[in-house]
């Protein structure tokens, strides 16, 4: 885990939280963007991920603790018009979840052939 992720800390119940903003990669390809979030002692049970107006909220909590408060990991995004929200997929694997975002038929790229 990166020694240096900052967070805020908040009270849910009787247990301290932090909350933490997690690492992301993200690959925009013909297709589709890919992104990767670093999201250790998060699993596909402890993930939540939703999509509303466009905005996509990921929720992850962590089995992993630091200085005693339980890790929960948020991050939100901003998603154009021209991705496929019905196709998005997502799997965790390791501490690492992937998400899938297809692009929309209309935004891909088609090549025209000239005669």
């Amino acid at each position: 885990m990166n020694e240096n992720m900052t967070g805020n800390e908040t009270i849910r119940g009787e247990e301290e939280v932090l909350e933490v903003m997690p690492l992301v990669d993200i690959l925009d390809g013909a297709d589709g963007v890919t992104m990767w979030f670093e999201v250790p002692g998060a699993n596909s049970g402890t993930v939540n991920i939703e999509v509303k107006n466009h905005v996509m909220s990921l929720n992850a909590e962590s089995s992993l603790r630091r200085n005693g408060k339980r890790i929960v990991f948020k991050r939100r995004f901003q998603l154009s018009d021209g991705v496929d929200i019905e196709k998005i997929s997502a799997k965790t694997q390791d501490g690492v979840l992937t998400l899938n975002i297809p692009k929309s038929e209309r935004e891909k790229v088609h090549k025209i052939k000239v005669n």
